[in-house]
């Protein structure tokens, strides 16, 4: 028995929990009632995830001994993680009263407090414990994490080298040492990358001490992650050794959500899509509300599998089922969001909810596009043949197809766009804290918030060919080698232009940043102005658990779309009025009054005899306009003025 107690804890003590739990199992068979043996299968049970195994002998511990602090401490812990700290204040409330001096049970109150957003109040209560104390180890240790958390790097430090010369042979210590490293300098790229080698060092004197240490071997995953992109171009080499690390983290820690998340984004950045997909999937059986990682597999899924795989089937019928729950709901631009992604990943079986989508919209154009589409399936059916030609008919009426813009093609229909409504260039989102727990979620808001915009709200995006050559060439300017974003800086703003010669210049950008915690997506986002070099709008908005990204994106997009001004150009004079490349589209009604402009200076109004989707006809209200207005002069809506009641 007493060597089985002391195979278990030598195993949990070099990090080998499974091995542990064998040898506290068998204690536990030959005495069922050993505490110690107990209190070994919950201590390995947590170290491993399996929470709720470790919860239940935690409990029977504490059903024997309510005063077992160690079963205290593992109990609330897992509280803490599950998100009940309310069941850890009132456990640890009367001990704290009996114990006022217990290290172990002051440091479970801290991070109580930290989890209730009081870490300022941790420190305060740590830091006179540790003076009463004479500074003892485990103190200086959560007091080193708290600082570390509050950014208040020359303390931490201080602690920290307290604490290492006081318990030299814990590998947490020299850990420790490295987050402080990498976490000071995590917003200063060429900090950072000086500070590679010394944060190594650290890590390896972790592993040496204990070659299972958890946290070394997961900061060593980072570590390698921005070796890997340091350059900006992939170091493949490099990075297989991260995949290697965080490969035997998650098959030991089978139920840690964040290390299947990233063996999986490894996985796709090295084209190996077999474990991709295994643990795309795993990460969303463990959490189906991380909103982050189920848009990373959809971006996957769509890039790399076929239509007919499994997985992809998986991640379609999903957003299909979200549109029909959501379909009628007060936010309708959200299921658009379901429906599109759906019609992304399993095109062939969303076509009856885009056909009624498209007609329910006036998107006359698409629906067309899939009725012909439907009717060369099945050139019997009769139904589809009589809407069919039903649109048509409709669509020769439209202003577009009477000004030559649409054209009737034996597989489609094809539609000349003529817009130069105002342009946005979309950054990538900047984490507020180090190395975010996706650590491609900058990226992937960035492109949702670019999806919506364009493909809900119809607002003017740079085309994916240009928007890649101009992201290239913000690399040279701003890269994060860690998350591989390319954040928003005034000093790179020039590059958006550099591609362009006699095309409008990009006028708007929109940036911002963002925080991911217990699947809430929290962002603050701006849109920034080059003509005024300012920000003309800022907005704050978080969304927790399912539709949180749809709505999200729905939210800034709405905000971003009106603020945006409703500009167009002449297209063509005729004889008795011109075509403006404004339209429904662009959000302009039948009464609006045109306002037609040449550098800058007003010329005069016209009204809207006819109003298109995307073009109008306007007649100008001021005689010999024709000697006045040229195609390629710009047009906007004169802004309604208020009348004082």
């Amino acid at each position: 028995m007493d060597e089985l107690l002391r195979l278990g804890k030598e195993s949990r003590l070099q990090g080998n929990c499974n091995a542990g739990i064998i040898h506290f199992q068998k204690a536990l068979q030959i005495n069922m009632n050993s505490l110690e043996a107990k209190l070994g299968y919950a201590q390995c049970s947590k170290q491993l995830g399996s929470f709720s195994d470790a919860k239940k002998a935690f409990g029977d511990i504490l059903k024997r001994d309510p005063k077992f602090f160690d079963a205290v401490i593992g109990l609330s812990e897992i509280d803490l993680e599950e998100n009940a700290p309310d069941k850890v204040e009132k456990r640890l409330e009367p001990l704290l009263t009996e114990f006022p001096n217990h290290t172990g049970l002051r440091i479970l109150e801290a991070r109580l407090l930290g989890k209730n957003g009081k870490r300022e109040l941790a420190i305060y209560k740590l830091k006179a414990l540790s003076e009463k104390l004479s500074r003892p180890a485990d103190v200086e240790k959560m007091l080193s994490e708290l600082y570390i958390e509050t950014q208040k790097w020359k303390e931490a430090e201080e602690s920290l080298n307290h604490y290492v010369s006081k318990a030299p042979s814990d590998p947490s210590g020299f850990t420790l040492l490295a987050k402080l490293n990498l976490y000071r300098t995590y917003f200063s790229v060429p900090d950072l990358l000086a500070i590679l080698p010394n944060a190594e060092e650290y890590l390896q004197n972790a592993l040496n001490l204990n070659p299972k240490e958890e946290s070394a071997r997961l900061l060593l995953v980072h570590l390698k992650m921005i070796e890997a992109y340091q350059n900006r171009s992939k170091n493949t080499m490099v990075l297989e050794k991260a995949f290697r690390n965080i490969y035997e983290l998650a098959r030991e820690f089978p139920e840690n959500q964040y290390y299947h998340s990233l063996e999986a984004s490894l996985a796709d950045d090295l084209d190996r899509s077999r474990f991709a997909e295994f643990h795309f999937r795993r990460t969303l059986q463990l959490d189906d509300l991380d909103e982050i990682t189920r848009f990373e597999a959809e971006e996957y899924a769509i890039r790399q599998l076929k239509e007919e795989s499994k997985f992809r089937r998986e991640l379609g019928d999903y957003r299909k089922e979200r549109f029909h729950a959501e379909k009628r709901s007060l936010y309708y631009k959200s299921a658009v969001f379901h429906l599109l992604r759906a019609k992304d990943l399993i095109p062939g079986n969303v076509r009856q909810e885009l056909l009624e989508s498209y007609d329910t919209s006036g998107n006359l154009i698409d629906y067309i596009n899939l009725l012909i589409k439907l009717r060369d399936e099945d050139p019997n059916h009769f139904k589809l043949q009589n809407k069919l030609e039903f649109a048509i008919q409709s669509l020769k009426s439209s202003l577009e197809y009477k000004e030559g813009l649409i054209s009737l093609e034996p597989k489609g229909v094809i539609l000349n766009r003529v817009s130069v409504s105002p342009e946005i260039f979309v950054f990538d989102l900047e984490s507020r804290v180090p190395f975010p727990e996706h650590y491609p979620g900058g990226r992937l808001l960035a492109k949702a918030l670019r999806y919506e915009l364009k493909k809900v709200f119809d607002v003017r995006l740079p085309e994916e060919s240009e928007f890649q050559l101009i992201r290239n060439s913000l690399q040279e300017t701003n890269f994060h080698p860690f998350t591989k974003t390319i954040p928003f800086s005034i000093e790179s703003l020039y590059q958006l232009d550099q591609l362009r010669r006699n095309k409008t210049k990009i006028r708007y950008v929109l940036h911002g940043n963002y925080s991911f915690h217990d699947d809430v997506i929290d962002l603050e986002i701006s849109l920034y102005d080059r003509n005024t070099s300012k920000d003309i709008g800022k907005w704050k908005t978080s969304q927790k658990g399912r539709d949180g990204l749809s709505v999200l994106c729905a939210r800034i997009s709405e905000k971003v779309k009106q603020l945006l001004p409703i500009e167009g150009k002449i297209y063509r004079i005729k004889d008795s009025e011109v075509l403006v490349s404004l339209g429904k589209k662009d959000g302009i009604r039948s009464d609006a009054k045109i306002l037609f402009q040449r550098k800058g200076k007003d010329l005069m109004e016209g009204e809207i005899t006819e109003l298109g989707m995307e073009i109008s006809r306007v007649r100008p209200l001021q005689r010999g306009w024709e000697k006045e207005l040229a195609t390629g002069d710009f047009v906007t809506v004169r802004p309604k003025v208020e009348v004082s009641p």
